[in-house]
């Protein structure tokens, strides 16, 4: 039988992870997407976004 070779940690975390610093960088990314929802908006074929970065999977 395999062995595992990692951990899986128990949900939710043991550490405090609503601290000041997250919440402070939470709401400057909130921010950040609402602007870019905004602007997208602008775009007529927002696909043209989305379509060349799936085209360069391989």
């Amino acid at each position: 039988m395999l062995t595992p070779t990692y951990l899986i940690r128990y949900l939710p975390p043991q550490t405090e992870i609503e601290t000041v610093p997250v919440l402070k960088a939470l709401v400057e990314a909130n921010k950040a997407l609402a602007e870019l929802k905004g602007r997208a908006t602008t775009i007529p074929n927002q696909g043209i976004l989305t379509k060349p970065s799936l085209s360069m999977k391989s």
